[in-house]
C-alpha cells in the first residue's frame, strides 16, 4: 500500500476546540504543493525528514517534527517526499488552538512554528509519539496533554463563534456587513476579536470557506465547468473567480490540476 489514512473524534471534553485527529501514512516520493486551508492543526511528524521550500524563493526551511500551523491564506510552501512519511494531526474547530494554548491565532496565520518554540510540552509530547504505530497509540499519548489544557482553556467570545456559523449556514453572497449586525458585538470587536480567535478577518475567512467548498465540489464532479461553478458558489463573473484562484493557488483555473496540491 503506497499510502493510509486514518480518522478519529477525540474524546467528548475536547469536542468544543478539536473536530477529529489524523494518522497518515505515506510510503513512495511525493511532490506536494501545500494549498490555502481555513483550519488550524498541531503537526507530529514521525517518519523520515522531509523538505519543505518557499514556493516564491525556492529557499529550503528547517524541519520541525512538531509544528503548529494557522489559517493558510495562499500557496506558500512545497513540500517534497523520499518515502516512510508517518503524520499525527490534531485539526481544530475554527476557534479551538486560540481556546486551548490562550495565544492569538493571527500569530500562527501562514506559519508552521515549531511547537518547541510554544511550549516545553511538546518536544515531551514528540518523544512519546515517536514509539506510535496508529492512530489509537497516538491518541493514547497525546489526549492527557490536550485534556490538562482544556481544563485551563481560554475563554472565546461567543460573538466569533456565532458569526463562523452565520458564515458557514449563509450563501456565498451573503454580506459580511449584513452578516455582522446579527452578531452580539459592535464591528470593530468582531474583527478584532476574530482575527485574534480564528486568525483571519470574517471578509478572508468567508472568501476562503467559499474557495474551498467550490474546490471540494469541482474534484468530486469533475466534469463540471468553471463557468458554471462561478454562478454556482456565487462569484461575481468568471473573471472574479480566476483572481481568487491566483490568490490563494498560485494558478488559474485551466492550469488547476488536482494532484499537484496536498489537499
Amino acid at each position: 500500500m503506497s499510502s493510509s489514512v486514518a480518522k478519529k473524534a477525540p474524546a467528548e471534553a475536547l469536542r468544543p476546540f478539536i473536530t477529529e485527529y489524523v494518522f497518515r501514512k505515506v510510503e513512495v516520493p511525493v511532490v506536494k504543493a501545500m494549498p490555502l486551508r481555513y483550519i488550524s492543526s498541531i503537526d507530529f511528524f514521525l517518519g523520515e525528514d522531509f523538505e519543505t521550500t518557499d514556493y516564491k524563493t525556492g529557499e529550503l526551511l528547517p524541519f520541525s517534527r512538531c509544528s503548529i500551523r494557522g489559517p493558510r491564506t495562499f500557496r506558500k510552501n512545497a513540500i517534497r517526499i523520499e518515502k516512510d512519511f508517518v503524520s499525527f494531526v490534531i485539526r481544530f474547530k475554527p476557534t479551538g488552538l486560540y481556546g486551548l494554548l490562550g495565544i492569538s491565532a493571527h500569530l500562527f496565520r501562514d506559519e508552521a512554528i515549531d511547537g518547541a518554540a510554544v511550549s516545553a510540552l511538546f518536544p515531551e509530547i514528540t518523544e512519546r509519539l515517536m514509539a506510535c504505530e496508529d492512530i489509537d497509540s497516538c491518541i493514547a499519548v497525546v489526549e492527557p496533554y490536550l485534556l490538562a489544557m482544556a481544563k485551563k482553556a481560554s475563554y472565546t467570545s461567543a460573538g466569533v463563534g456565532q458569526m463562523v456559523e452565520l458564515v458557514m449556514a449563509s450563501p456565498a453572497k451573503a454580506s459580511i456587513n449584513v452578516l455582522q449586525q446579527q452578531v452580539c458585538l459592535s464591528k470593530r470587536q468582531l474583527e478584532r476579536n476574530f482575527v485574534k480567535e480564528i486568525g483571519t478577518t470574517p471578509k478572508l475567512y468567508s472568501r476562503m470557506l467559499r474557495f474551498s467548498k467550490m474546490l471540494h465540489h469541482k474534484m468530486h464532479n469533475t466534469d463540471t465547468k468553471w463557468s458554471g461553478l462561478a454562478y454556482e458558489f456565487d462569484y461575481a463573473d468568471q473573471m472574479h473567480l480566476i483572481k481568487d484562484f491566483q490568490h490563494f493557488l498560485g494558478v488559474t483555473p485551466g492550469e488547476f490540476v488536482a494532484e499537484d496540491f496536498a489537499f
